[in-house]
């Protein structure tokens, strides 16, 4: 019976010890699923393309970076004939799909939806996603009213 608790207690002490180091495996490499900035107040933006909006968001990637979908949702107030793209970690403006915002005033909602892949400059740990664009043809103006900048890691 003795020897039968001596190797109870020792599967007792390694599973504890298994258990314990699985939890702090997953808290040292667990990543934020979604980050979200949200404007509600009004923006107003003038220039020629490409220039800095100054909204940017963070995500941090794992050790090795995995897509991430950014969704930006903005009431637009006014509008010229602008394009809107991001700036990843300091680098140029880029489209990273549709971003052309029509020449009218329109307050109903705009979504634009990008995928930034590893390829496009993503690195493991943070990264910096800014909101960049402006005029088509010159300076353009937007103005917003409000908008919601999400950022998510894929699976």
């Amino acid at each position: 019976m003795s020897r039968i608790l001596t190797i109870v207690r020792q599967y007792a002490i390694c599973l504890a010890v298994v258990c314990l180091l699985m939890g702090l495996a997953t808290t040292a490499f667990a990543v934020p699923a979604e980050e979200i900035l949200v404007v509600n107040s009004i923006l107003t933006f003038t220039g020629p393309c490409c220039f800095s909006f100054n909204q940017s968001i963070a995500v941090t990637e794992p050790a090795k970076p995995v897509p991430v979908v950014v969704t930006w949702e903005m009431h637009k107030f006014d509008s010229g004939a602008s394009i809107t793209g991001l700036i990843l970690n300091g680098g140029p403006c880029i489209a990273y799909g549709s971003g052309s915002t029509a020449n009218e005033s329109d307050p109903s909602p705009r979504t634009f939806q990008w995928v930034i892949f590893p390829s496009d400059g993503l690195r493991p740990g943070s990264n910096t996603l800014t909101l960049c664009g402006g005029g088509v043809f010159g300076n353009g103006f937007l103005q917003f009213t409000s908008m919601t900048l999400a950022a998510r890691l894929s699976n």
